[in-house]
């Protein structure tokens, strides 16, 4: 009885599934699952010091997010990652250079992104002290 309840529940679960097209499931796995291991390894590095923290989570974002050149039928999802890795299997130097330069790209704009960022914090917690000062 409950068995056939479950059965049941699950295959609406599958037909509701089955109405969704396969590729924007598998994008939208892609992104949840990315912002969830980002979120995931933020709380890790909140505990490290500031520079080297930034520095873990940009690499590691662009690991996780770089998007790969590699040919397939999912390759358009799959990150820069696994096509470098694929490259170093199967020694196909092209396809080696050309992910890790897509994954070192991503890192250079996150490093210049961050350096912006801490400037402008920098700048902020100046003006905020300048603010709370005494005018005598």
């Amino acid at each position: 009885m409950v068995l056939e309840k479950f059965v049941d529940i699950w295959n609406r679960f599958l037909d509701l599934i089955d109405a969704i097209p396969e590729d924007n499931i598998a994008v939208s796995v892609y992104i949840l699952g990315a912002v969830i291991i980002l979120w995931c390894w933020y709380a890790v590095i909140r505990r490290i010091p500031a520079p080297f923290g930034g520095i873990l989570w940009v690499v590691l974002f662009a690991l996780i997010a770089t998007p790969t050149i590699s040919e397939g039928p999912n390759s358009e999802i799959a990150p820069a990652i696994f096509g470098l890795l694929f490259g170093i299997l199967t020694k196909d130097s092209p396809l080696i250079w050309s992910n890790l330069s897509l994954i070192l790209f991503v890192i250079g704009i996150g490093f210049v992104i961050g350096w912006c960022w801490s400037k402008a914090n920098i700048t902020m917690k100046k003006t905020k002290k300048s603010d709370d000062a005494s005018p005598l």
